[in-house]
């Protein structure tokens, strides 16, 4: 259920994003464009950028604290 939910709220999101492009993008004054462009461009690179600096952060604590626990499990046995 929770995958079709998030299914049908990215494409609405794609779909929204679409509809802004092609109708209301050339209705926007250059300046207004060239901000929201920079704007977007940011978003689209650093958003991924950003998502994957927190996962190496929980993914390097986690095996940090796993590694502790490993170590103690092998000297017991």
């Amino acid at each position: 259920m929770a995958f079709i939910i998030a299914l049908v709220v990215t494409s609405g999101l794609a779909w929204v994003m679409v509809y802004f492009v092609r109708e209301l993008w050339p209705m926007l004054p250059g300046w207004l464009t060239l901000i929201l462009f920079i704007l977007l461009a940011v978003a689209v690179i650093g958003y991924p950028i950003y998502a994957l600096a927190k996962w190496s952060n929980r993914y390097l604590a986690r095996s940090r604290q796993g590694g502790g626990k490993s170590a103690d499990k092998g000297s017991e046995g």
